[in-house]
């Protein structure tokens, strides 16, 4: 196997580490295995679900469509990105099926079983990232412009190609036994969703450039940070403390861009490195600042109030919908928190 330089392989022949170059090359632009790095030649390839089969088959999706950051329309049933049969099959085995079961849970026994056991928190990290990852992935295939006089570049292209190549690194620590510094841990807040008959079930969003994916599943919210070594939750948890209740999709959304934001606008950001010791042990590390706070305001690149009309613009209708989404986006509408700075729960007004 012809590698690039920094490409490290380990004596088994296993690819332990991706350099920029051949990550580029082999898994972004190439027909590589993302996970083992095996070329289409060399072993039997299918094609593994963006989002797995289970939730597609739990929430009949098959045949619903995702919406691309081109406002395009794509088929979840469709929705697939390459890799090898047997790494398809690990993945399935070590990670699908055990979120699956997690993710079965009432809200409270997953906090609690989360509580209970660090390796089942890591657990459903490692899922998040693997989702967020094969989206990133299935963005190489579509252009950003539909018309393509206007331009040739992907979707992919307006990611951080190298906040992406780390969180290539984490995808693959199953089949590469790296061993993860706690540091490189990010947000996780598992959030009540108020459930009624007139709220889908299943809901998902992300933003690349920020490393943030949110995903509604029935009575429950997951929101992540993938980048902050849990910086953006540390500042929000205030705001957290306030939360008393099951929120409805528009605050869930408010979290997630509330999160989004921060991350964004963090002044000192972790650095998360690779290293190999003299016994051939992989670890992933990561170096995080002292402090956690804020860009100066006259230095922030979004507003939240921007941020939040982006994620709630396709769930707003009637006569006075410019009207909320202008509020919205100048901050003057919010739906977490009243006046007074008291959750608001709308549980009460949907029994």
């Amino acid at each position: 196997m012809k590698v690039a330089p920094n490409t490290i392989i380990n004596s088994e022949g296993k690819i332990l580490f991706y350099s920029l170059k051949d990550f580029h090359d082999r898994i972004v632009n190439g027909t590589d295995c993302f996970i083992c790095g095996a070329e289409n030649t060399e072993k039997i390839f299918n094609l593994e679900h963006v989002l797995p089969d289970w939730l597609l088959k739990r929430f009949s999706l098959q045949n619903k469509s995702i919406t691309l950051s081109n406002q395009a329309t794509y088929k979840y049933g469709k929705y697939k990105v390459r890799c090898c049969e047997e790494c398809n099959r690990e993945l399935g085995d070590l990670i699908e099926i055990p979120v699956s079961k997690l993710l079965k849970l009432p809200y409270q026994d997953i906090c609690d079983t989360l509580k209970k056991d660090p390796k089942n928190f890591q657990l459903l990290f490692h899922w998040l990232m693997l989702i967020f990852f094969k989206v990133y992935l299935k963005d190489t295939e579509f252009n950003w412009y539909l018309d393509t006089r206007k331009g040739t570049e992907k979707i992919s292209d307006v990611s951080n190609f190298e906040q992406m190549h780390h969180i290539h690194c984490m995808v693959r620590t199953h089949y590469t036994k790296a061993i993860i510094d706690t540091k490189v841990m990010g947000s996780i807040l598992i959030l009540p969703a108020i459930e009624h008959p007139t709220i889908e079930p299943f809901d998902y969003a992300d933003h690349k450039e920020g490393s943030a994916i949110m995903m509604r599943i029935n009575q429950f919210c997951i929101v992540c940070i993938l980048n902050d070594s849990c910086g953006s939750s540390t500042v929000f948890t205030e705001y957290l403390s306030k939360i008393k209740g099951p929120l409805t999709p528009f605050q869930l959304k408010e979290v997630f861009t509330h999160l989004l934001f921060i991350n964004l606008h963090l002044k000192k950001r972790p650095i998360y490195y690779s290293a190999i010791n003299a016994k051939g042990d992989y670890h992933i590390k990561a170096k995080i600042p002292k402090i956690v706070e804020l860009i100066d305001e006259k230095d922030w690149t979004v507003s939240h109030g921007e941020l939040l009309h982006h994620y709630c613009k396709d769930m707003i209708g009637g006569e006075n919908r410019d009207t909320l989404l202008n509020e919205i986006k100048e901050g003057k509408r919010r739906y977490l928190f009243n006046d007074k700075g008291e959750f608001v729960d709308y549980s009460k007004e949907l029994k």
